[in-house]
């Protein structure tokens, strides 16, 4: 049975990703028309951002609901996540300067997000 906190994180999970995804296309749809001149291209190309702070406010409410060793877990797979992108980042920024291809900075938060969740279901086998 699932707990009420974990049945709305759900919800609005689901929910911000689906707004997300219509924000976004519907953002590159309205772009590849319009162009980029003037201030109203700036302001679009930021609406996606909106969804994606709806999706962090769920993360903090829903960490809010867990007991300590749920906290426990987050924190020490925030960690890992924190120091293998930052570090992963860090060392790559050195080799573009020897000529690797340039990778876009908008990989970095989806990369933490995906690093964070592998090292929760990893640390979580060492409590388990």
């Amino acid at each position: 049975i699932m707990k009420p906190a974990a049945k709305r994180y759900k919800r609005d999970t689901i929910l911000s990703f689906t707004a997300y995804v219509v924000v976004l296309f519907s953002v590159n749809y309205f772009l590849n028309g319009y162009g980029t001149e003037g201030w109203l291209p700036v302001v679009l190309a930021l609406l996606p951002v909106l969804p994606i702070l709806y999706f962090a406010r769920t993360v903090i409410i829903y960490s809010r609901s867990w007991d300590e060793l749920q906290r426990q877990i987050g924190f020490e797979a925030t960690v890992i996540a924190f120091f293998v992108i930052g570090i992963g980042s860090f060392t790559y920024g050195f080799l573009e300067g020897v000529g690797f291809p340039v990778l876009d900075t908008i990989w970095i938060m989806p990369l933490l997000i995906a690093v964070q969740g592998i090292a929760m279901f990893l640390v979580r086998g060492k409590y388990a």
